[in-house]
């Protein structure tokens, strides 16, 4: 394990683990033809199993402990990708039968930490995996696939049912995951904890932002409704408390308004704290993982100029929920 300056510790595979699982899991033949979206289940087995066979005892060590008692984000690194290189695609989807190791690591590890990958239909054509790379008639947009503007400050589908009794498939997802294919303008992905916004909020701000006395709409990476309108949600929060005893977080610029003068106030002070933080930055880079808790952790990125053709930034996001009982962990 190493630490970073920035204080994000980082779990990496060693060269000859690397290696054996990248041949077994190339190896694979019982997805047939499925892709995550058609066997998610097969890519969720197969791959932890051969991960669990191969990885390091201390990695999986960790994988476990984190399972059971999950931090506000882990990081992985060296691990095996496509057998053959794959061009960062140009229109945000691309082949996935090439990318079946990758998506059998992503899939691997989630299962490992006892996570489901989940999709909405309303985003992202209902896909499980987006591809995070440069597009270039998105460019100027706030999604995923732009990079001339800069993501400021905010956490995913906040606009969606943030309730712990809430169905899986209109809930703000748990975790956001990324599967690192290439970076080399390197860029990070930078992570403000909500916790570390908090220290700097007045406690009367912070009571106001509990109140459900906000609306919320959806980014522009979200269809409208069957009326043409953008997905909100009104009488809703922008703080609560998770079952864990954690303070979760609603967030995106522009996208949320106060009902009465207090939470208006309340949101425009907790906007002028978080402005002033740095954040901490993450490189996900090629054969990395990373995931983060989407409702404890605010992430951003700053505006770049991609490489050349096919050879552009892309990570690979799933996002990912945490059943409510967790299940047993899987033995070898």
């Amino acid at each position: 394990m190493t630490k970073s300056r920035s204080g994000i510790h980082t779990l990496h595979i060693p060269d000859p683990s690397k290696a054996a699982a990248g041949a077994a899991l190339d190896a694979v033949t019982e997805l047939g033809d499925a892709l995550p979206d058609t066997g998610p289940d097969l890519y969720l087995e197969y791959g932890a199993k051969h991960l669990r066979n191969h990885l390091p005892a201390e990695v999986l060590d960790a994988l476990a402990q984190w399972r059971y008692s999950p931090t506000a984000w882990l990081t992985l690194a060296n691990l095996p990708g496509p057998h053959e290189p794959v061009p960062t695609p140009r229109d945000g989807f691309c082949d996935e039968s090439l990318l079946r190791t990758p998506n059998l690591v992503h899939f691997g590890i989630l299962h490992l930490l006892g996570l489901t990958p989940i999709a909405y239909p309303w985003e992202n054509d209902g896909r499980l995996i987006r591809n995070v790379a440069p597009r270039a008639a998105s460019a100027d947009t706030l999604t995923s696939w732009g990079y001339a503007q800069p993501l400021d400050w905010h956490t995913d589908d906040s606009v969606l049912d943030h309730r712990p009794e809430a169905d899986t498939a209109g809930a703000i997802p748990h975790y956001l995951s990324f599967f690192g294919m290439r970076n080399d303008e390197r860029v990070p992905t930078d992570l403000l904890p909500v916790d570390t916004v908090l220290e700097t909020l007045p406690d009367r701000t912070a009571e106001a932002l509990r109140r459900p006395d906000f609306t919320v709409t959806a980014p522009e990476s979200y269809t409208t409704d069957d009326h043409g309108r953008p997905l909100s949600r009104t009488g809703v929060p922008v703080l609560w408390t998770l079952p864990d005893g954690n303070t979760a977080l609603r967030y995106g610029p522009g996208r949320l308004t106060g009902h009465t003068p207090g939470a208006r106030a309340a949101l425009a002070d907790f906007e002028r704290h978080a402005a002033g933080l740095p954040g901490l930055p993450v490189m996900v880079e090629e054969g990395g993982f990373h995931i983060f808790d989407n409702r404890r952790v605010m992430h951003r990125r700053v505006p770049f100029q991609p490489a050349a053709e096919g050879r552009a930034r892309w990570l690979r996001r799933c996002y990912a929920h945490r059943p409510a009982t967790a299940p047993a962990p899987a033995t070898a």
